[in-house]
């Protein structure tokens, strides 16, 4: 468990690519010898079981005349599943449950489309572009927002009123429009099949088995009005849950800049924060609490990560890297300080202090 006493590293020794490729390889090397690229075939089957499970108990109860705490808790659950089934969809695109590509896919579109109402296509087009330029602001997606800033050359680019307002007070609105990233996620998804009707006929069919699902059958048994509003409550409540988890991974550390020359090795450990350990963190951040070794090697399994962190804080602190670690409350305050001061970018992209 991490505690508060555990001295991290946040200062690297430059490296070139060369380097940094065979001191990755290197690490690479003592987490295989550890087991913590090994399937766990028999893990994963059981956690798609149980939040199946959960995901139809909650589901009929909102077809029946439940007293009002039983409806809110099935609502909840539905929000809390829909959430870990896209956690575990996101290990399936990385390769950490199955190699096999149509094994994947279906699993992807089981867990992602049809259970979430998210296409799994464009969280796999959007997430991949994140890992090969994380926290590079030119290239990496997640960088990129037409309302919050995240480095002083998009303050400039803001030109309405609007992101403009909401940029000058984003430290305190990231966490109310993060709340909202339930509705972005899936109308980002209907725009993703439009533009790429071809490619994407699975996610096609799951969506409209996941339509039916939530909108037709409800409105016939329980009429049209209550299933709308169960669909959006349950889809504003996957925002809060997913800001949770997300929002305290990248923002506030270092932001790569396009004539940086960082091997994968370095730039992982200096733009990715790990969070609290433990079986029950471990559990509700769906393994990512320890982000960097996510990064550094996205193909091994949640359910490993805690053993690979121990080796690759070990290795980080023996060769100089950046290895930053500590609990959300911490992050989260790491946060705030990073989006208030680029909030205080002026028009030449420099920083001024707060009026007094």
């Amino acid at each position: 468990m991490y505690t508060d006493n555990y001295k991290e590293s946040t200062t690297s020794i430059p490296l070139s690519r060369e380097s940094g490729r065979e001191l990755k390889k290197s690490l690479r090397i003592k987490l295989e010898e550890a087991g913590c690229f090994k399937p766990t075939p028999f893990y994963h089957s059981l956690h798609i079981l149980a939040l199946t499970a959960l995901y139809t108990w909650a589901y009929l109860v909102l077809l029946t005349d439940s007293p009002l705490y039983i409806h809110i808790l099935a609502l909840i659950l539905v929000a809390f599943t829909n959430v870990q089934s896209g956690l575990i969809a996101h290990e399936v695109g990385h390769g950490a449950v199955t190699k096999k590509k149509r094994l994947a896919d279906l699993l992807g579109q089981f867990l992602f489309s049809f259970l979430t109402g998210v296409c799994y296509s464009h969280f796999q087009r959007i997430h991949t572009r994140h890992h090969a330029n994380t926290n590079e602001r030119a290239l990496d997606y997640d960088m990129q927002s037409s309302i919050v800033s995240l480095y002083p050359e998009s303050v400039i680019d803001k030109q309405s009123a609007y992101s403009r307002f909401i940029t000058r007070h984003q430290a305190y609105l990231i966490w109310p429009l993060i709340s909202l990233q339930g509705f972005t996620l899936k109308l980002d998804s209907l725009a993703t099949l439009y533009n790429n009707s071809k490619e994407t006929r699975l996610d096609q069919i799951a969506l409209i088995l996941h339509w039916i699902l939530w909108l037709v059958i409800p409105s016939m048994v329980v009429g049209i009005n209550l299933a709308l509003l169960n669909y959006f409550f349950i889809t504003w409540l996957i925002g809060p849950y997913t800001g949770y988890i997300f929002l305290v991974n990248h923002i506030g550390t270092y932001v790569v800049q396009p004539d940086d020359n960082l091997s994968s090795l370095q730039q992982q450990t200096m733009t990715t924060r790990n969070l609290e350990q433990g079986i029950f963190f471990d559990l509700l951040y769906g393994g990512i609490n320890n982000h960097i070794e996510h990064h550094l090697f996205p193909s091994i399994p949640s359910i490993r990560l805690h053993k690979a962190r121990q080796i690759t804080r070990e290795f980080c602190h023996q060769h100089g890297l950046t290895y930053r670690e500590m609990n959300w409350m911490q992050a989260a305050r790491e946060v705030f300080d990073f989006l208030q001061t680029i909030s205080q970018t002026n028009n030449q992209g420099q920083t001024e202090p707060p009026p007094v």
